[in-house]
């Protein structure tokens, strides 16, 4: 495939996932069809079908994307800093995103309603659709830590659920507490997750 080929494909990918990501959180993902999609990104019904199997498919690739993003700006912000254990890191990176979401309620809204199990594996586990592996950056993280941790996995996916849905309606309507009160309680309750998690070795 030739560069122009190939930019141009890029091209039509981008324009879709934009299209889609603004459909769906205006018009709601129900309410939103592929031809709806494909009309408004400039390109035939059937070139959606290039790139995506279906729109359950392109929400997930969305979801993806936009999680990694999250993540990336955290990760970025926290190689910064001096901090050394795996909760201190983890709490930092929490912080940080809460504080994206809390600047973009769009994507907190449509992250809220569309994460799962299998979105968070290709964000998460599989890279679909970043430039960053952080399949490699969750396992050195795990390595370097002095804290062995029984399911790292599940635990940082609880972690993820708990800071999507408790965030949710604390930085939209302030309920049950403001998000910055309810911030401490997070933490709180993250270092617990972790504590719970730890594996102790026979003395």
């Amino acid at each position: 495939m030739t560069g122009k080929a190939a930019e141009n494909k890029r091209k039509k990918r981008e324009a879709l996932m934009h299209t889609a990501f603004e459909l769906f959180s205006n018009d709601g993902f129900a309410h939103t069809s592929i031809a709806d999609i494909a009309e408004k990104a400039g390109v035939g019904k059937g070139t959606f079908y290039f790139y995506f199997r279906d729109k359950y498919d392109l929400r997930n690739h969305i979801i993806a994307r936009k999680s990694a993003e999250i993540f990336t700006r955290a990760k970025n912000a926290l190689d910064q800093t001096d901090l050394v254990t795996l909760e201190d890191k983890i709490i930092f990176m929490a912080d940080h995103m809460i504080s994206q979401l809390e600047n973009d309620v769009i994507t907190l809204r449509f992250v809220y309603k569309n994460l799962s199990w299998g979105v968070f594996e290709s964000a998460f586990i599989d890279h679909v659709e970043t430039d960053v592996d952080f399949a490699s950056i969750f396992a050195q993280a795990i390595a370097e830590s002095t804290v062995r941790y029984e399911n790292p996995l599940i635990m940082i996916y609880m972690i993820i659920e708990l800071i999507s849905s408790t965030c949710h309606d604390s930085i939209l309507y302030g309920k049950p507490l403001p998000i910055d009160e309810m911030k401490g309680y997070v933490f709180t309750s993250i270092r617990a997750i972790m504590k719970a998690q730890e594996i102790h070795e026979p003395a």
